[in-house]
């Protein structure tokens, strides 16, 4: 297994270079989700941590991987870039002992790079290749992780010696890095680990890892003291947004988006079985058909159930070992090739999508195309026209916002301070270096993560500001300001009004309240 494990961490490597070398962020569309996500790398920057000092619905490394490219090169562009990278080589040298541990080399290495590629790429699964984007990050590296797990549901391939601790350490950590990106994630590979332990050869693997996840996050509560807090958080969010989100005709649409890659694995899962039938199988691919449907439920995506890619992955693996153990008659249909070429051809277009956007991102970024963010701090993130004029002109919108903002606040009497913004992310404590609020929401997505009957309480989410923008553009703040615009009312006045903002301060005698 030393060549295919090689291979894929030389793969990951080269990725991690190609994406974090340019050092600056090119982006064609999501401007404002990608200030989101600055705006939690400010937070942490001046100390905050998540879930204690601000809410989020997503896990603290949200804030911390793109913070940790910050941290190691003080460019804001630079952030994600670099902390996406860190993060594809540490992927890569888990799966260049998990996948070939497990996998036979013909299908190990098209699948390493295919999940490698998956999350170095700055897109959002789904999307077209010019769709340059960081803001879905998170989602990237959970549908990888989780992918990698689900390959611990076969046992270590032929004369290759089992190593337990390896096991559980590739598996705890898979299972770590899900919980603190995204909490959902990290629901489903529990789950994953708790049908583990009903395996009678791997149950081992399966209950040490169990245990060394929650001593693992024990020692993480010393620390961090939020794991209550984001609990809250997540339940907040999943009562908004709905344990299944949408209508069931948006359910539908969903699943015939989806459609080409149930129909696939269930050909292939149906070859498998025709061979031989084992209930664990069938579970097995039932559980990756519907805990990845609920989780791209939870997504702002239409296609990318990557964990199904997972399964087709095992369910290959499951043939091509039971060919070996059973040869089939001379001139059967199916064969050891046809099953490998099978899979690589359910790989190879998303190879190809992904590995296109990345180097369309870094030869972007090397040839200074687009156009730099004229905006204090911001000169290393690149907005570019890349044959998407309707998102540029979107962009070049939202950036006359945010500056007709940054005007605003220049010119007022008094320093903004701490400033909250409703109606959308936070771009000015981050381009102005302000110390942030507390109490308030990093990424808030009204409508998904709160909404009227659930959401913060307005004296808590308002109380240590100084200033409240009020977005007054695009159809300004709906529902949400009706429920925090009458708590601003009362404790702060209006100091300006421009085209796209309304400015409160905080009356004077009206201290903030600081956590």
């Amino acid at each position: 297994m030393a060549a295919p494990g090689r291979i894929i961490l030389a793969v990951g490597l080269l990725l991690a270079v190609a994406l974090a070398l340019p050092g600056e962020t090119v982006a064609t569309r999501l401007l404002e989700d990608l200030f989101a996500i600055l705006d939690g790398v400010q937070r942490v920057s001046w100390g905050q941590v998540p879930n204690r000092d601000f809410h989020s619905a997503f896990g603290p490394l949200v804030a911390y991987i793109p913070a940790l490219g910050y941290w190691l090169t003080g460019s804001l562009g630079a952030a994600l870039p670099l902390g996406n990278a860190i993060v594809v080589a540490v992927v890569a040298a888990v799966l260049s002992y998990v996948l070939p541990s497990r996998l036979s080399p013909a299908l190990a290495i098209p699948f390493g790079f295919f999940l490698l590629v998956v999350l170095a790429a700055p897109l959002n699964l789904g999307d077209g290749i010019t769709a340059l984007s960081f803001n879905q990050f998170f989602n990237r590296i959970g549908w990888v992780g989780l992918a990698a797990l689900l390959v611990f549901f076969l046992p270590v391939r032929g004369k290759i010696q089992p190593r337990l601790l390896m096991d559980v350490a590739c598996a705890a950590g898979l299972v770590l890095l899900l919980i603190y990106t995204r909490a959902t994630y990290g629901l489903v590979a529990l789950v994953f680990l708790l049908f583990m332990l009903t395996d009678r050869r791997q149950w081992r693997w399966a209950a040490l890892s169990l245990a060394a996840v929650v001593v693992a996050a024990g020692l993480i509560e010393l620390v961090w003291r939020s794991s209550f807090a984001y609990a809250e958080d997540v339940g907040l969010a999943l009562a908004a947004g709905g344990l299944l989100r949408g209508t069931p005709a948006q359910w539908l649409e969903l699943f015939l988006g989806n459609f080409a890659d149930y129909i696939l694995l269930g050909f292939l899962s149906g070859l498998l079985f025709w061979r031989r039938f084992r209930l664990r199988d069938l579970l097995f691919v039932l559980f990756c058909a519907l805990a990845g449907f609920w989780l791209i439920n939870q997504n702002d995506q239409r296609w990318g159930i990557i964990v199904m890619h997972a399964a087709a992955a095992v369910v290959a693996e499951r043939l091509l070992r039971e060919m070996a153990h059973k040869p089939a008659p001379a001139g059967q249909l199916v064969n050891a090739a046809g099953v490998q070429l099978f899979l690589f051809g359910l790989l190879f277009p998303t190879m190809v999508h992904c590995t296109a956007a990345l180097l369309l991102h870094a030869g972007t970024a090397v040839v200074n195309g687009g156009q730099s963010l004229a905006i204090a701090r911001l000169e290393r993130v690149r907005l570019a026209d890349l044959w998407t004029p309707g998102e540029f002109g979107g962009s070049r919108w939202y950036l006359d916002l945010v500056g007709d903002g940054l005007r605003a606040l220049e010119a007022a009497d008094q320093p903004p301070g701490r400033i909250v913004v409703l109606g959308g992310p936070n771009p000015f404590s981050a381009t102005l270096d302000l110390a942030p609020a507390t109490g308030d929401v990093a990424q808030m997505r009204w409508g998904a993560t709160h909404n009227p009957a659930h959401h913060i309480d307005p004296e808590q989410f308002l109380s240590s500001a100084d200033t409240v923008m009020e977005r007054l553009a695009a159809g300004g703040t709906g529902d949400l300001g009706a429920v925090y615009l009458p708590y601003v009312v009362e404790h702060f006045t209006v100091a300006a009004q421009t085209r796209d903002w309304r400015i409160y301060q905080r009356t004077t005698g009206a201290e903030p309240t600081i956590p």
